[in-house]
């Protein structure tokens, strides 16, 4: 029997009034901008110049109006196919008076998908109220944005920039079994870092790995990650005994160029890092590359690999049951462990069990190459922030309970 922990409606609540998606980062008040406007009319002025910013274009409809073009990085992806629909916008508003500034944000190569989050100082951010949102059409939206003197982020999810992953980081890596690393640099030379935690660093132990930031706009599985790495290391009774038995990778970012310059998908080399897990060719999949080869030899033992992302629903894909996997058949027993504890009216999702299908991505890489139970942990671009974090947490426990089952037998 699942058991109910809040109702749909109390926790979209709290995911709509409140999302922390960098909670170590400082929190601090916008002062009215000196840089040049992108564009300005009677009321605001519109900006872009801050990270994870996306605006093609800015231009006046009248003293009380304003039109934003958005335009992906590139319009296909390296095999020629229309760009995946992550149709990322970000801009700044620095009113001049009082009144309403109506946006139009007008797409190009993509149509608009995610619901404006409105933000006073870059940390604390809601959804903008459904009520001055309206869908003109599939690639045309306009909001309506309320000035008191304020200046204000208007972006497409919330701004989580490396900074923001880095303090995290560097929060952890204060533990004593933890050990933050570089593995690599980006095609704009930015930091690739890397969390290994070795409680006992002579004990041999499986691996355990998870990766996540692929694709920048996917700010959800961000999201995703950060509790349910944080439930593996809260030392209860589990997270302990989880650590007695288990040594941890975590590649948190992987993509830190993309998700600086508010691309939809790609690296700055124009590639989907996750159709480069086999072919390598990019600086960032190379520096996980090289922090898999420790596991080449068989020497050591990788266990359990998860990938976060986001997209449209919470879902996860896993090999089908008929792919023979070690552990055998985690992810059913996984995912059924799960639904067991979570109500759908809290977090639902499903499972997509897929046959592996040749593409060079993370989950294929990894069930081809070590045999093991290779997820990839999808979060809906809307689900309430407090559902992903409460589901995060319990994905993370049942996660160290199966994997704690099936090795404790194990020399």
């Amino acid at each position: 029997m699942k058991r109910v922990y809040l109702t749909s409606a109390a926790l979209f609540l709290l995911g709509a009034c409140q999302t922390v998606p960098s909670p170590h980062s400082p929190t601090q008040v916008l002062e009215k901008a000196t840089s040049p406007a992108l564009c300005a009319n009677d009321i605001a002025e519109i900006r872009d110049d801050f990270l994870t910013a996306r605006v093609s274009g800015c231009d006046i409809n009248s003293t009380t109006a304003v039109q934003i073009s958005i335009r992906p990085e590139k319009t296909t992806d390296p095999q020629g196919k229309p760009i995946n629909n992550s149709a990322w916008y970000g801009f700044r508003v620095d009113p001049i008076q009082s009144g309403t500034l109506d946006v139009t944000l007008q797409y190009f190569n993509g149509k608009h998908r995610y619901h404006p989050k409105i933000s006073y100082d870059g940390t604390n951010w809601e959804f903008l109220d459904e009520r001055k949102i309206d869908k003109i059409a599939e690639d045309k939206t306009q909001i309506s944005l309320d000035l008191d003197g304020r200046p204000f982020f208007i972006s497409a999810q919330e701004i989580f920039t490396p900074k923001g992953h880095d303090n995290w980081t560097d929060k952890l890596a204060q533990k004593s079994f933890v050990t933050k690393s570089e593995i690599g640099r980006s095609r704009e030379d930015r930091p690739i870092y890397m969390l290994e935690i070795e409680t006992e660093p002579t004990k041999k132990k499986p691996y355990v790995m998870w990766v996540g930031r692929q694709h920048p706009p996917e700010l959800t599985g961000a999201l995703a990650l950060i509790p349910f790495s944080e439930k593996v290391f809260d030392e209860s009774k589990l997270s302990k005994e989880f650590l007695d038995n288990f040594n941890i990778l975590i590649v948190p970012m992987i993509n830190p160029d993309g998700v600086v310059h508010g691309n939809w998908r790609f690296n700055m080399g124009g590639m989907d890092l996750n159709r480069d897990w086999g072919p390598f060719t990019q600086p960032e999949t190379r520096a996980v590359l090289g922090a898999l080869e420790r596991f080449k030899s068989g020497e050591k033992n990788i266990a359990f690999f998860l990938d976060f992302h986001s997209t449209w629903r919470n879902l996860l894909y896993t090999q089908a049951d008929d792919e023979p996997t070690t552990p055998p058949m985690f992810a059913r027993d996984w995912l059924k462990a799960v639904d067991d504890r979570l109500d759908d009216e809290i977090y639902p999702f499903t499972r997509e069990a897929r046959h592996n299908s040749g593409k060079p991505i993370s989950k294929n890489y990894m069930y081809d190459t070590f045999g093991i139970s290779a997820i990839t942990y999808e979060v809906g671009d809307a689900t309430p922030r407090s559902a992903i974090k409460l589901s995060a947490k319990v994905f993370a426990e049942e996660m160290m309970r199966l994997l704690l089952e099936h090795y404790e037998d194990k020399p």
